[in-house]
Order: C-alpha cells, then sequence, then structure tokens
C-alpha cells in the first residue's frame, strides 16, 4: 500500500457506502482501508476487492486503525457509530442526516469537538463547482439582495428502492430527511440560516410509515422567503439529481429545480442561468440571460480529497458538525411543523 494515501474505512456497504467505495478507488490521494457491514454479502463485496472486512465498527477501528471513516450506514446509526470513532481518535465524515434528531447530532458534534477530532457532514453538493460558482455570483451582487427562493425536489423512487432497505420505509426516513436535507443544506449555503418554518405534509400513498410529499415556507433571517416542496412519489424531472448531472446512475433532464430571485436579477439551478434586465429594472424592460461555463467535476471525488486534506491538516471542514447540525434542525422544524401545522421559530 502507498502510505502517502490516506486510509479510508467504510462503515456501511448500502447504496451510498458503495458509491462511497467507489470513490475511494478511483480517487488519487486515498485508498480503501476497510469496509465495515453487518450483512453476509458486505463480505462478499470487500473480499471481492481484497480489502480488509468487519462486521463491528469497534473490531475495525481496533484492528485497522484508519486514517479516517466514511460513516453511511443507516441514519438512526450515525450518532452510536460516530462516537465510536470518535473514541478511537478516528477522524470522520458522517452522511447526512447527521442523525435522526438535532439533540442527538449535537452530542456528537460536542463529543468531536472536546475530543479535537475532525468530524464532516456528507453535504456533498457544496462541493459541485456549479454551487462553488453560484455563491461566487450570489457574493458578487449580481443577483442583488436575495428575495425569495424555491426549489422542488420531485422524483419517483420505485418499490424495489424500499424493498431493498425495509428502514426506508420508516419514521423519519422519509423524503423530508432523506432528500430535503441536501435542498436546505444548499439554500442555506446560497442564502444564509433560516429563522422559521411552516410545513405541511402527506402520508404515505403507498403506506409506508412516513410521509411521502411535503412543502414549507421558509423565512431566512436576511428577510427572503422561500418555498420548498419534496416528493418521492411523483414522476417528474425536477430534482437536483435528475438535473445536476452528479451521478450517472439517474437519466439527466435540461430542466432547473431551484430559483433565487433578487433585487437585481434572478438565477437558476443547475443551470447557472442569470436573468437581468438589459437597463433600467423594469418589468417594462427586456431581460436577458447569461449562462455561465464551469468546469465539471464529480462532488464526491471533490469531497474525498477535501476530507483527506483535513486529515493531513491542510484545510479546514467546508460542512463541519455544527453546519450538519443545523441544517438537520430546519429538517426537524419542517418535520415538527408538518405533524402540529404551527410555525416553527429556529
Amino acid at each position: 500500500m502507498n502510505r502517502s494515501l490516506s486510509r479510508l474505512a467504510v462503515v456501511g456497504a448500502g447504496l451510498i457506502g458503495r458509491r462511497h467505495i467507489a470513490t475511494i478507488l478511483q480517487s488519487t490521494v486515498a485508498e480503501l482501508a476497510a469496509i465495515v457491514d453487518p450483512q453476509p454479502e458486505a463480505k462478499v463485496f470487500a473480499d471481492s476487492l481484497g480489502v480488509p472486512y468487519f462486521a463491528v465498527l469497534s473490531e475495525m477501528l481496533e484492528s485497522v486503525s484508519p486514517d479516517g471513516a466514511i460513516v453511511a450506514t443507516p441514519n438512526h446509526l450515525h450518532v452510536e457509530n460516530g462516537l465510536d470513532c470518535v473514541r478511537a481518535g478516528c477522524p470522520l465524515l458522517v452522511e447526512k442526516p447527521l442523525s435522526t434528531s438535532a439533540a442527538e447530532a449535537q452530542v456528537l458534534v460536542q463529543a468531536a469537538n472536546d475530543a479535537d477530532v475532525p468530524l464532516l457532514v456528507g453535504h456533498h453538493r457544496r462541493y459541485n463547482p456549479l454551487i462553488r460558482k453560484a455563491r461566487q455570483i450570489i457574493d458578487e451582487g449580481l443577483v442583488g439582495d436575495i428575495r425569495a427562493v424555491q426549489a422542488s425536489c420531485w422524483l419517483y423512487k420505485p418499490d424495489g428502492y424500499f424493498e431493498q432497505a425495509p428502514w426506508r420505509t420508516a419514521t423519519g426516513a422519509g423524503p423530508i430527511s432523506v432528500n430535503l436535507v441536501h435542498d436546505v443544506d444548499l439554500m442555506r449555503y446560497l442564502v444564509g440560516d433560516v429563522s422559521s418554518v411552516h410545513a405541511m405534509a402527506a402520508a404515505s400513498a403507498r403506506g409506508h410509515e412516513n410521509e411521502d410529499v411535503a412543502a414549507a415556507v421558509l423565512q431566512f433571517e436576511s428577510g427572503a422567503v422561500g418555498t420548498i416542496t419534496v416528493s418521492d412519489a411523483i414522476v417528474a424531472p425536477w430534482s437536483w439529481e435528475l438535473t445536476a448531472r452528479e451521478n450517472p446512475a439517474y437519466a439527466p433532464t435540461d430542466q432547473s429545480c431551484y430559483l433565487l430571485g433578487g433585487s437585481h436579477g434572478s438565477l437558476s439551478l443547475p443551470d447557472l442561468k442569470l436573468w437581468r434586465n438589459d437597463g433600467e429594472r423594469s418589468w417594462w424592460h427586456p431581460m436577458s440571460a447569461t449562462n455561465f461555463p464551469i468546469d465539471s467535476a464529480d462532488p464526491l471525488l471533490n469531497q474525498i480529497q477535501h476530507f483527506c486534506q483535513v486529515i493531513q491538516g491542510e484545510q479546514e471542514p467546508l460542512v463541519t458538525g455544527s453546519e450538519g447540525a443545523q441544517t438537520l434542525r430546519v429538517i426537524e422544524a419542517i418535520q415538527h411543523s408538518a405533524m402540529n401545522g404551527t410555525t416553527i421559530n429556529l
């Protein structure tokens, strides 16, 4: 093994865990140190790759002592697995959401802070060059003061998706926490922190314990107002997965799923199209659109590279545990508001 590479273990060899594994195998800065997963098929998978396999995380941490670990287990195990890594002094990247509750997430964040162990959260979309470009456009004032945002996350998950992992049908594992958490995180990154939410949701038409559609109105601390909707039971082209071309598993569409409107212009994503008046700002005057070219790059690969740089002390985490916990607080507020019909102040 090349000892100059960061040795990363992946905890959880499910859908997202295997994407992380594939990304590590492509990376020029990391190598796969071990796979941890209690399922028998995970051992077969690890054997096929020729990497150490463990059914129990603590045994792997003691035996392998990796430079870092990626926690990609079911959501309700994130804090337990994360605390094991912290106790072992192992830097960790935890898949989103950080936990199933903000209170539990804060336990992990505090433990990592107290132990001075780097904790990153897997909001990988922040590593996409187009999101960084969007942030630059906003910071340069080309949109002006953002007054409103609109985000859509509409997609259809086939029955096999749930049959493969029954935990996906449980309370707390619906599209609000599994999918909307990414969109909320990007809204926070581009627009700022959320001060209050009011939401509603509908029970799964397929009989799952969780919701299959939800909508929320967000009030941002900046004064901007946002609307955001999510569903994993709608056949539609308007979701990040289908528009951003990040993951080849999804057939791409040419649509946008985010709209950000400001006092000087409006920006759509992920096509990075900026609309502004040619002259005076007025609905009576013509508008023109500018498309910004960007370099294509796999955000998961960028995230792995960044994680390795954090491990080596070369960079500070882009998405800290505290950032992940704050996004989770918004998600939790959306869930509570949808359940109780009240506005939740953050």
